[in-house]
């Protein structure tokens, strides 16, 4: 805000910032984030900003024996962060644009691995979730009537598509989890497909925008560049 201040000539407790815009107190816009970044990067300087976020205050249930709800000085958060990374390494077919996914490297952070096999199991589903999602799960509608009916039109993937799934465990407990632990089945989902995307990318050279990334919008892609 000093910056959008210096720039504009105006007092900054006079500006405010909110929704990519810097405005006047009164609301009226003054210039947009984008804008400062620019006038910034013009001088050579560089702009910086911070986000915060808090999480919401979850509840704990009633203890049945007292029959009466917990005290609001006795809640507490629930959520814990956890970190994930994904590698996909797949073979494009330049002549038909399939794209098959031959490994996955899963690293998460799973806060205390208390039971690895299962915490493996949960990576492993998480992931074949986001390879269907990343190239053939197409849930369609017509006139807001569902013509996808069964798992088959939905293009689920099957074990024959199943590649090799390498799950790595790193462990940075969590104090208010039990024992240390975190949940990792629904973040493993999230990585999977840009990392499938980024790996047609480095495969072939393109770039799909669209999802599921199906052998005919490989194929269009691929003609792009090479007509």
């Amino acid at each position: 805000m000093e910056r959008a201040a210096g720039y504009t000539g105006m007092a900054r407790d006079l500006l405010k910032m909110e929704k990519g815009l810097i405005t006047r107190i009164s609301g009226e816009p003054v210039m947009t984030c984008g804008e400062l970044a620019a006038r910034a990067a013009e001088s050579g300087e560089t702009v910086e900003a911070s986000y915060y976020y808090t999480a919401p205050k979850t509840y704990a249930l009633a203890d049945k024996e007292a029959k009466k709800n917990v005290p609001p000085e006795e809640y507490r958060n629930y959520p814990a962060y956890a970190y994930t990374t994904q590698v996909a390494v797949v073979e494009v077919d330049a002549s038909s644009g399939r794209v098959k996914v031959l490994k996955i490297i899963a690293a998460h952070d799973c806060g205390r691995a208390i039971n690895p096999q299962k915490i493996e199991g949960q990576i492993e589903g998480s992931c074949l979730m986001g390879l269907g999602y990343a190239l053939s799960e197409a849930y369609v509608l017509k006139e807001g009537i569902p013509v996808t009916r069964t798992y088959r039109q939905l293009g689920v993937p099957t074990i024959e598509e199943t590649p090799e799934i390498s799950c790595l465990l790193i462990e940075d407990p969590e104090p208010g989890g039990p024992f240390g632990a975190k949940g990792v089945s629904e973040v493993a989902t999230v990585p999977v497909t840009p990392a499938i995307l980024n790996a047609i990318y480095d495969a072939a050279g393109v770039r799909l925008r669209s999802l599921p990334a199906t052998p005919a919008k490989v194929l269009e892609e691929l003609r792009k560049v090479k007509p």
